[in-house]
């Protein structure tokens, strides 16, 4: 954490996600492998605004009987401003 002044703290984060087993909630218990890393910017400017800019790289693969090998790549950029009150 970073005091660049006294009303304005940044934050940095990294958050890493592995799973690696079956999906119970699916009717046919499908196996699922989860491989997703976050990076991102918290910027809280005072106590009532907060900016947090996001960038997520995934890679998912679900697997059942009609679809063995269904797998999804992609990325997203999420920005998120929050008002406190």
């Amino acid at each position: 954490m970073r005091h660049f002044h006294h009303e304005v703290v940044v934050t940095s984060f990294l958050r890493f996600q592995y799973y690696n087993g079956g999906k119970k909630q699916e009717l046919d218990a499908r196996k699922a492998l989860v491989r997703e890393a976050d990076l991102g910017i918290e910027a809280q400017f005072g106590k009532y605004i907060e900016v947090t800019p996001q960038y997520q790289k995934g890679d998912r693969t679900s697997e059942d009987a009609l679809d063995p090998v269904n797998r999804q790549k992609g990325s997203l950029l999420r920005v998120q401003l929050q008002f406190n009150y």
